[in-house]
């Protein structure tokens, strides 16, 4: 099912490709039986050139709803063998949980609000927790974390993403990300499904099953005034 793709100046040696291969090979059925709405190929695109998280030495996004990109910092003082020992499964599985719910760059889903994509996260990353057995940072969420859902549930689609994702100006990280987290896991506790079986249940249904509804859409409506009448 995972077909790999190496990009044209991929630096991983010959047994770093071999330790890739052994990987996927080893999650391939698994992904396939806990997510069957996969399609029948997903190729994963593996690379050295491009974005990756500084701290973690790697970086990962789903592409389209079947193919997948890893890029490896081989400059990470981690060592390349080392990350895609300890990165690649769960980033498999991360992914693949958001090719299931179009939560993809090219061809997915269109957002509505900008709590669309906190959910898809917090999904995918509760089920990389759950399901491959590793708690990425994000998954940790403090006593607060209502409150930061309580923030980011009027937000409307074009607020920066960084910001309420990754670093926000008044030093927490990953906002979205926890909330998402926080949000799945109490859809998870009340509904009694795993993060697997609510791959393809809606934003809104998930909310709903955290307990939590979407406050009214705020419109943006221009003000017309009278050109002989300006102030009035």
């Amino acid at each position: 099912m995972l077909k790999l793709v190496y990009d044209r100046h991929c630096a991983l040696s010959g047994s770093e490709r071999d330790l890739v291969e052994r990987i996927c090979s080893t999650v391939s059925d698994e992904l396939r039986q806990l997510l069957p709405a996969l399609p029948g190929e997903v190729q994963v695109h593996v690379g050295t050139r491009g974005r990756v998280i500084p701290q973690l030495g790697y970086g990962a996004r789903a592409t389209t709803r079947s193919s997948l990109a890893f890029v490896i910092s081989p400059q990470h003082p981690s060592g390349s063998s080392t990350i895609i020992r300890q990165a690649l499964r769960p980033i498999l599985f991360h992914e693949c949980h958001h090719m299931v719910r179009g939560w993809v760059v090219r061809g997915g889903q269109r957002r509505k609000r900008f709590i669309d994509g906190v959910i898809h996260e917090g999904l995918a990353s509760a089920f990389e927790r759950d399901a491959a057995g590793h708690a990425a940072p994000w998954t940790h969420y403090p006593e607060d974390v209502r409150a930061w859902v309580d923030e980011l549930l009027p937000l409307p689609v074009y607020v920066p993403y960084a910001k309420w994702m990754y670093m926000h100006p008044d030093g927490r990280r990953w906002i979205g990300y926890r909330a998402g987290v926080f949000i799945a896991d109490l859809a998870m506790a009340a509904s009694g499904r795993s993060a697997a079986d609510l791959a393809g249940t809606s934003g809104e249904d998930i909310l709903a099953m955290a307990g939590m509804s979407l406050p009214p859409v705020q419109r943006w409506r221009p003000i017309f005034r009278h050109p002989l009448r300006p102030g009035g």
